[in-house]
């Protein structure tokens, strides 16, 4: 599972690095067919705290490789809460972003979608994955 995990993350920080990116600089985003992506970038939404939306991405996937990395067979009874709770509160966010995108914006981020998929598979892989 550690594998896999550390994938997801690294996929996970390429999505949020690309959008962290393109939401600081306002530069166009690249997001296929129409313009969902500069749509979101532009809403109420695009920033939680004063801090783009994309930075909390950021440091989602990057606790999530750090505590994949550290799920080693010697200390992954202690790191399987922790990876637990992380995972299920990036798919709540994820989930509370795309019905956000859905159904308040009425615009979708092909990247933000690709995101909130990588926490949910995440978040599959350590709940419902043996811990061998």
């Amino acid at each position: 599972m550690r594998i896999p995990l550390f994938l997801i993350a690294v996929l996970g920080l390429l999505v949020s690095g690309y959008l962290f990116v393109t939401y600081t600089s306002g530069g166009p985003i690249e997001c296929g067919v129409g313009h969902g992506c500069d749509t979101v970038r532009a809403s109420q939404y695009a920033s939680f705290l004063g801090v783009p939306t994309p930075a909390y991405g950021l440091l989602f996937y990057l606790l999530l490789a750090v505590s994949a990395l550290m799920a080693t067979p010697v200390n992954r009874s202690w790191i399987r809460w922790p990876l637990s709770l992380l995972t299920a509160a990036g798919l709540v966010v994820s989930a509370g972003l795309t019905y956000i995108e859905a159904f308040v914006i009425d615009a979708w981020c092909m990247w933000c979608v690709v995101s909130a998929l990588l926490a949910l598979v995440a978040f599959l892989l350590v709940w419902f994955k043996p811990w061998k």
